[in-house]
């Protein structure tokens, strides 16, 4: 549990347990290896710290109507591509992707202008390691104040 807004100097971003209502925003599954991803796309390719590893997204025309989804690619030398998909997310709003160590990837998203996921992802075992909500406290800490007033 984060601290409350009581004992804050200033709004923040805090965090809380994730919320299962959100399982579906993420997805994540194997892909056919494509020969022309692993040839191509060099300038778009992230590597890890050992460049053992990449990954490179596929992101939503914005300039579309929503819902939004994104595609990473990951390559973690197998005979397949990891996929993880994050579904009906605010891509107008800033994701961040960056690799943690030679095998971890941080990634974090918006929902919408108040709440979003953020989760670490484990490249060689596959799976989600970590995922918790996070939450944009300018609004509580608002409320606080003008609480603290009257």
């Amino acid at each position: 549990m984060s601290t409350p807004p009581d004992k804050w100097k200033e709004p923040r971003i805090f965090h809380a347990e994730f919320d299962k209502d959100y399982e579906n925003r993420i997805s994540v599954s194997n892909v056919e290896l494509d020969k022309k991803i692993l040839e191509e796309n060099e300038r778009e390719k992230n590597y890890s710290p050992n460049k053992a590893y990449w990954y490179l997204v596929n992101s939503p025309d914005t300039m579309k109507p929503g819902p939004w989804t994104a595609e990473i690619i990951v390559f973690n030398e197998r005979d397949y591509f990891i996929e993880i998909k994050l579904i009906d997310y605010a891509a107008t709003y800033k994701t961040t992707i960056e690799w943690i160590n030679e095998k971890l990837l941080y990634i974090r998203f918006w929902l919408g202008r108040i709440a979003g996921i953020y989760f670490i992802f484990d490249i060689e075992k596959e799976k989600v390691i970590i995922k918790e909500m996070f939450w944009d406290g300018h609004q509580a800490f608002q409320q606080w104040q003008q609480g603290k007033q009257k």
